[in-house]
């Protein structure tokens, strides 16, 4: 299997790097700057470009089977353009003939099939009023790959990051139907990510995700 990773320099996208090396596979990565990608192998090639940047996410995509974003807010102005560059992703995939998308979003993003409560209410307040850009940016481009014709799943982060190792347990659900904790470790974020690049069981759902007991 072919792979292209966007947003390959962060945390969470040199984890999805390592762990798709891992299992054999061919990986692009591509990122604003892909000299930060600390990763070197024989079936990894860098690729450098911005959102907007058609040109060199065509390179990046092509023969690619899977596209999985590990793009997100990063606090930086650059994020009032996050959900433009999205819908060029989108774009340049149909440009390209994949259909596979798995992106990271938050549960800032509702789903129908989460149960509203008084807690997931008042966290998603605090977080639109603490973080404006940020909040309805996720929104937004999660609402665009909703619409868009490919075959998406939008994995989203329910739980505070850590850099604990692979433990392979998660809770994937929904809001008020399932018991999430208050951590997720990037490893088991990156592998649960990948598991779906072969999977149809998450295909057009959004699970929530964090570790499991």
């Amino acid at each position: 299997m072919k792979v292209t990773i966007l947003g390959a320099a962060g945390k969470t996208g040199q984890e999805l790097v390592r762990q798709a090396l891992e299992l054999g596979y061919d990986v692009v990565a591509y990122a604003r700057d892909s000299s930060r990608i600390a990763i070197e192998s024989p079936l990894l090639a860098k690729v450098s470009g911005e959102l907007d940047d058609s040109e060199a996410l065509r390179t990046a995509m092509k023969d690619s089977d899977c596209v999985l974003s590990a793009l997100g807010p990063t606090g930086k102005q650059s994020d009032e353009e996050l959900s433009d560059g999205i819908m060029n992703i989108l774009t340049v995939m149909n440009q390209c003939g994949i259909t596979r998308l798995i992106a990271l979003s938050t549960t800032s993003a509702q789903d129908p099939l989460d149960r509203e409560s008084r807690r997931t209410k008042l966290r998603r307040d605090m977080i639109r009023r603490g973080r404006p850009t940020a909040y309805e940016q996720i929104r937004r481009y999660s609402q665009l790959i909703r619409d868009s014709d490919c075959d998406w799943t939008l994995v989203r982060i329910a739980a505070l990051l850590t850099d604990k190792p692979l433990s392979k347990k998660v809770c994937a659900g929904y809001l008020g139907k399932d018991t999430f904790r208050n951590t997720l470790s990037r490893a088991d974020l990156a592998w649960f990510m990948l598991e779906q690049a072969s999977s149809a069981e998450y295909s057009h759902k959004a699970p929530a995700l964090s570790n499991s007991a």
